[in-house]
């Protein structure tokens, strides 16, 4: 596939500018190039909402079982990584957990998660990144997929090995190398659980192990469990720090101390839509397509910039604005839409709020560290590098 030559912004996109802070360039892209070619990913990128949702829509035109898929290549085939009938049985089969009414259902595991890392904070602050957003997340997916809890930091190693893997644009060998050996190693820890005699479980994989008739084989317990895993880590992770990133840069908006349930879910509402943990939702033409009026040549692949429809002026007033009492109709689209929508967004909010709740109940004077300044960055998946607070 030759390079297109007719797009003078997305030529000048790189890699850096994109994690650093896509969103100016995001509007001069929607402006006049809403479809564009970026040299320095090798794709093609959509920053309008409205030619985002016609992607995500046409899963015919537009798919996400390519060979060339990163997630596809890291874990295998997976709901994420398949069309038509193999992915609604893998998303079916793991649903039961994730529904709305299971989340909530799911509350008193949370509260049990989010309290043993809230009262094991450090005395006089701390990186809330590190010590409270990633345990907690770790710790919550790992119990509803039955995992023991004495694995959780091996968990967190393999999946910061994941998290290279998918950004690998460069192709890098020994990148490669390390996610297939975490997912070997991922895989074995699950034969225990797969060959264990019936044991009385709600947990995913139990579950999944022991029904009759089998929905899914070991293989594909294992690369579904992958992707839950690792969504479930990323999104729950980015979400607690990007919300309470958003809430302390904005101290004059929110009295921490005073923020009930319904003002936390708002303010969680908001920041998926300002600053959404998972930046891209990658699709393939299969065949040539013309998209906004661009024409897209077979094989290409088409990078819908999330941060970028959440922004957009034509469905957000003040877009670059935080705004936890937003009354814009248009959803966001922070997890995605249709039949790929993410599994786990009801339980992504259930433990947002009931962190955020914890550690401001706890820490009502809890403020960000001026001597350690950070805020979101990464280019598909964005999250403060760290989050260093004080408590008063």
């Amino acid at each position: 596939m030759s390079a297109p030559t007719s797009f003078p912004i997305g030529a000048t996109v790189t890699i850096d500018q994109l994690a650093d802070d896509p969103y100016p360039i995001f509007h001069r892209l929607r402006a006049t190039e809403p479809v564009t070619w970026a040299p320095a990913i090798g794709q093609w990128m959509v920053t309008s909402r409205d030619l985002v949702m016609e992607v995500l829509r046409d899963t015919m035109r537009f798919r996400t079982d390519d060979p060339r898929s990163p997630i596809r290549e890291t874990f295998g085939p997976q709901m994420l990584s398949t069309e038509g009938a193999p992915q609604r049985r893998y998303k079916s089969a793991c649903a039961p957990p994730f529904n709305a009414k299971a989340a909530d259902a799911l509350t008193p595991l949370v509260n049990d998660v989010v309290a043993a890392h809230v009262g094991a904070l450090p005395a006089s602050g701390a990186d809330l990144r590190s010590t409270y957003a990633a345990p907690v997340a770790v710790a919550t997916v790992a119990r509803v997929l039955g995992l023991d809890p004495a694995g959780d930091g091996l968990l967190r190693e393999w999946y910061d090995t994941f998290a290279d893997a998918l950004i690998n644009y460069a192709g890098d060998p020994e990148t490669r190398t390390r996610a297939e050996a975490a997912v070997l190693a991922f895989r074995a820890s699950l034969q225990p659980i797969l060959r264990a005699p019936d044991v009385a479980s709600s947990a995913l994989l139990h579950t999944l192990a022991r029904a009759h008739p089998r929905l899914l084989d070991d293989e594909e317990i294992a690369a579904n469990a992958l992707i839950v895993l690792f969504g479930g880590i990323e999104t729950t992770e980015a979400s607690i720090a990007n919300t309470l990133w958003a809430i302390l840069s904005h101290p004059s908006a929110l009295g921490v101390g005073h923020l009930d349930a319904d003002a936390v879910d708002r303010c969680v509402e908001e920041t998926f839509r300002w600053e959404p943990a998972v930046q891209t939702c990658s699709r393939y033409a299969p065949q040539a397509v013309m998209l906004g009026g661009v024409p897209i040549p077979a094989g290409a692949i088409v990078q819908c910039m999330l941060g970028a429809a959440n922004r957009d002026p034509a469905h957000y007033r003040a877009p670059d604005s935080w705004n936890p009492a937003r009354a814009d109709p248009t959803p966001h689209l922070a997890f995605g839409f249709g039949r790929h929508f993410c599994l786990g967004a009801a339980l992504a909010r259930v433990e947002a709020r009931t962190a955020l709740l914890a550690l401001f109940r706890r820490h009502p004077h809890c403020r960000l560290d001026p001597e350690r300044p950070s805020r979101p960055h990464g280019h598909e998946f964005r999250k403060p590098p760290r989050l260093d607070v004080l408590w008063a």
